[in-house]
């Protein structure tokens, strides 16, 4: 066999299960953090006797699935449905206390799931958020982070991985 065939065939398996893992991880975290934010705002709106909080919660947290904008959406679709269900103090309310839920899944939750799961720094993770945004917008959003892990995986770099 030559051996240049062998060492392409450990680059491309190493290439195909560093996609794998990154790319599931990435998956596997945003799962979570949505299923995070779904069960906190089940608890705020069953606190504020919302009507359908189980329904309400799960729009939210399917919206979340989408980065960046997803939250924001179904906090702002709950928080209409809410103002139409139950006036305008209510709404104001439900949509004050889910902004905060979602500050602290972004700036405190997000980070470290996404560093346990695609085991990247959370440096690394914020700033391939922010050029997957410039480079590709939405779509960016979507594969910057599995993409990093992509790359550092590749290139073994033991200072950019999660401790």
């Amino acid at each position: 066999m030559n051996p240049h065939n062998s060492q392409l065939k450990k680059l491309c398996d190493r290439f195909a299960t560093a996609i794998q893992k990154n790319f599931i991880g990435f998956l596997r975290g945003q799962l979570l953090i949505s299923l995070i934010l779904s069960i906190a705002t089940f608890l705020v709106f069953a606190f504020f006797h919302i009507p359908f909080p189980f329904l309400l919660a799960i729009t939210v947290g399917l919206f979340d699935l989408i980065p960046g904008i997803g939250a924001t959406l179904g906090v702002s679709l709950v928080s209409l449905i809410v103002l139409v269900q139950s006036g305008w103090f209510l709404s104001i309310k439900v949509l004050i206390f889910c902004i905060v839920l979602q500050q602290i899944q972004d700036n405190l939750i997000a980070p470290r799931v996404m560093q346990s799961t695609v085991h990247l720094n959370h440096l690394v993770v914020f700033f391939a958020l922010l050029v997957g945004t410039q480079i590709a917008g939405l779509l960016g959003v979507f594969i910057s982070i599995p993409i990093a892990g992509v790359i550092v995986s590749l290139l073994d770099i033991e200072e950019l991985q999660a401790d």
